[in-house]
């Protein structure tokens, strides 16, 4: 139990590291925008994927 608390604690910390230093926001700007700078076509494609 104690145990899963700590990697619970853990875990936050290193989100929050992530979210304060601007790591996670590049990485969901990178991970929204990777079939826009191909083209019309490679969007329709990713969105028709789904």
């Amino acid at each position: 139990m104690l145990f899963s608390f700590l990697a619970l604690v853990g875990a936050l910390a290193a989100l929050w590291g992530a979210a304060r230093d601007g790591r996670l926001l590049g990485l969901a700007v990178d991970a929204a925008s990777h079939s826009l700078s191909a083209g019309l076509v490679a969007a329709l494609q990713d969105v028709l994927a789904f």
